[in-house]
Formats: structure tokens, C-alpha cells, sequence
């Protein structure tokens, strides 16, 4: 049964290929302490015991795969790598002569101390780099030598076992440096540099999200009171009377009746029952205090909806979610969640975080999916964003019709 196995594998090299993707994403997801291999590292591992049965790849397809790595490392760090060069150049390029000398300097010395040849050399500079483009390169690179066949391939096939090897410890060894070394260079409380960032920039812990009954986001009806100082207020003058909170008119059921759709310059009228979304403490504590509240599931019977958009707009670049929250396009905007980069880093919303062109911002609102973006992305990408500047990032009720 094992030599079928194994003969069907060398057969057919590309089973080889999907059984070792599978494995390495099974066993990658697996941690001990917190400390995982990750699909990467278990793959390599993964593929560096199953080609010891003696897999043979064809070089088109292994060409064919390095490109589309390339491509997939540029397409994903594109936007990050423009800003990084425009916005902080050169010192991002000291850092990198300095890095690419210690980088290189350190692997090369040791594999002459312990006298590896140029396969194993490669795979382990590769490895210990954690830089996979290294790899393509330095086949190539062997293969343009003139050597015979048969060393050329001894090199190339030794490769992959010192970059599989040495790939965990320099991921691993990162994570160590940084979390547990580096702080202690540069003499400083990791914990405590943290928390004291989290209250510069506006981060609080708060309860509700998924799971829990509480929400720091309501929808609530009021009835405007005789007198009462929203009356003859247009509907952004009226929520600017609660101060440092971000409060929206949704929706006004006349005295008469009829349900309207609620715009910034829509004017408040004694009797009207207003539908008002903003932070559960302030509809309690403010408004509940000075008005009277009402039962209107009618009015209230808004429907949600939510869409992913892609930043392009340079307007909007670099600023601060508190600065564009407070412009008049933003009103009745939330955000769910902030994704960056090619690893789809989740971004915490806070005040002071800044937008970059190429995140992914969540959106949530009160009209369906293709009115909201999906048959007119174009508006939605020329003005992207408002957050909760609060600091919350679990708010899912409803948004305005305004961007």
C-alpha cells in the first residue's frame, strides 16, 4: 500500500503539491503557548518530508509558481511600499543598507565557519531571512555557474531542506527579538508602552460586541416635547446640541403621520417622533432625561446592511478618522473594522488612526447592499470614511443615506 502511495505521488507530482498545501495549513493552525509553526513553516516542513520520496518538479511549473509569488508579494505590498518611499525615503533607505549588510554579513560568515556549500548556503540565507524570492534567485544563480548536472542538482536539492530548517527560527527568533529582547535593549515596559499609546490615541475597553445583550450602539424613538430645544432645529443642528457624541437623525414620523427619511437640513417640528442612533449611555442619560421616549417599531424597522470598501481617494489619505468623522459628508457613517495590508492586519479603531490608500474599511447602513456600493462604488471610494471615535469597534447599526 505504501509503495502505491508513493509511486502515485511520483506519478503525479501535482497530488504532492495539494497534500503538502493541506497538511502544512492543518498542522500550521495548531499553537502551544501562543507559539505556532503557521501554515508557511508547516508547509515547508510538510513539503521537505514528503520530497523525500524523491518528488521530481518540473522546472516550468516551478517558474510558473515563483513568478505568481512575486507578483502576489508586489501586488500586496504595493501601496504600503509607495507611501513608506514618498512619505519617509530615506530613512527608510539607511534602514535598509543597514539591514541588508547585517542580513547578509551574518549568514555568509557562518556558513563558511561550518563550510556549507552554495545549496545549502542559499537555503540557509534564504530561511533565516524568511525571504522565500531568495530562493528562485539563487537557483537560478547555480544553474548559470556551468557546474555538471549532477552537482547542480545536488546544490539546488539541498537548498530547500536548510531554507525549511532555518525558516522557523527566523520567524520564531523575530518573534523572541521583538516581544522579549528588544525591549529589554532599549530598557522599556512593553505592557506599559502599550497601555500609554492606547490612551493617547483614544482606545478604551468597552463590553458588547458579539455574544453580549449589551450594545454601546442604539436606535431609539423620542417625540419632540412643546418647547423643546430641537424644535425648529434642522436635523445637524439638533445633533449638535449633545456635544462630543456622535448622535444621528434616522428617520421622523410627522404629527401627522408620515414617515420621512431624515437629511442633515431636514427641520425638526413640535410633536415630530424622531429616530436617533448613537451611544446606548447618551439616549439613556440626555435624551431620555429631557424628552419623552415612544414605542415605534414602524419608525424603528430600519434595515441594516453592510459592504467592504476599498480606499483609493488621495483626499483622504493620511488623515485621522476623528478628522474626517467631522466632516459633513461623514454624518451617520459607522465603521466596523479597518483591514491593511497583504496579511490583513485588522486595524484598531481609535481617534488618532490614520487612513491609508489600500485599506479595507467595513461599512455599515440603512439602505441595501447595491444601493450602498456595490452598483456605485465609485462614490462611495471618492469619499470613503467616518469611525466611531469613541473607540469602539463593535458598532453594527444603521448609517445615513449621506456619504
Amino acid at each position: 500500500m505504501i509503495h502505491w502511495f508513493f509511486a502515485t505521488l511520483k506519478q503525479y507530482p501535482e497530488i504532492a503539491i495539494f497534500l503538502t498545501l493541506a497538511l502544512g495549513y492543518y498542522f500550521g493552525r495548531f499553537t502551544f503557548k501562543g507559539i505556532g509553526l503557521g501554515s508557511v513553516t508547516a508547509t515547508l516542513l510538510a513539503g521537505v518530508l514528503i520530497g523525500q520520496i524523491g518528488i521530481t518538479i518540473s522546472q516550468p511549473l516551478k517558474a510558473t509558481a515563483f513568478l505568481m509569488f512575486l507578483f502576489a508579494v508586489g501586488y500586496g505590498v504595493g501601496p504600503q511600499f509607495v507611501r513608506g518611499v514618498a512619505k519617509d525615503g530615506l530613512p527608510q533607505a539607511f534602514f535598509t543598507v543597514v539591514q541588508c549588510v547585517l542580513s547578509l554579513v551574518v549568514p555568509v560568515a557562518i556558513c563558511k565557519y561550518v563550510h556549507y556549500d552554495l545549496g545549502y548556503s542559499a537555503g540557509f540565507y534564504s530561511g533565516s531571512q524568511t525571504l522565500s524570492a531568495a530562493m528562485g534567485l539563487s537557483t537560478d544563480a547555480i544553474n548559470r555557474l556551468g557546474l555538471e548536472a549532477a552537482k547542480a542538482k545536488a546544490m539546488i536539492d539541498s537548498m530547500p531542506i536548510a531554507y525549511a530548517v532555518t525558516y522557523m527560527f527566523g520567524t520564531v527568533g523575530s518573534a523572541i527579538i521583538i516581544a522579549l529582547v528588544g525591549p529589554k535593549l532599549l530598557r522599556m515596559d512593553l505592557l506599559a508602552a502599550c497601555k500609554d499609546y492606547e490612551e493617547k490615541h483614544g482606545g478604551t475597553k468597552e463590553m458588547g460586541g458579539a455574544g453580549s445583550a449589551w450594545h454601546r450602539w442604539e436606535l431609539r424613538a423620542f417625540r419632540l416635547q412643546p418647547g423643546g430645544k430641537a424644535v425648529g432645529l434642522r436635523a445637524a443642528e439638533a445633533e449638535a446640541l449633545v456635544p462630543g457624541a456622535r448622535v444621528f437623525i434616522l428617520r421622523i414620523r410627522r404629527k401627522a403621520g408620515a414617515i420621512e427619511e431624515a437629511t442633515a437640513d431636514t427641520v425638526l417640528q413640535e410633536g415630530d417622533v424622531i429616530a436617533v442612533v448613537g451611544p446606548r449611555d447618551v439616549l439613556v442619560n440626555v435624551l431620555g432625561a429631557a424628552t419623552q421616549e415612544v414605542e415605534d417599531p414602524e419608525l424603528l424597522n430600519v434595515p441594516a446592511a453592510g459592504v467592504d470598501v476599498f480606499v483609493t481617494n488621495k483626499a483622504v489619505d493620511g488623515k485621522t478618522l476623528a478628522e474626517v468623522a467631522k466632516l459633513p459628508e461623514a454624518r451617520g457613517v459607522f465603521l466596523r473594522k479597518i483591514t491593511r495590508g497583504a496579511t490583513a492586519t485588522t486595524i484598531p479603531i481609535l481617534p488618532n488612526t490614520k487612513i491609508h490608500r489600500g485599506d479595507i474599511f467595513t461599512l455599515v447602513g440603512v439602505y441595501s447592499i447595491n444601493k450602498l456600493g456595490y452598483t456605485d462604488t465609485g462614490d462611495l471610494q471618492q469619499f470613503v470614511l467616518t469611525a466611531d471615535i469613541s473607540g469602539s469597534s463593535t458598532a453594527a447599526l444603521p448609517i445615513s443615506r449621506e456619504f
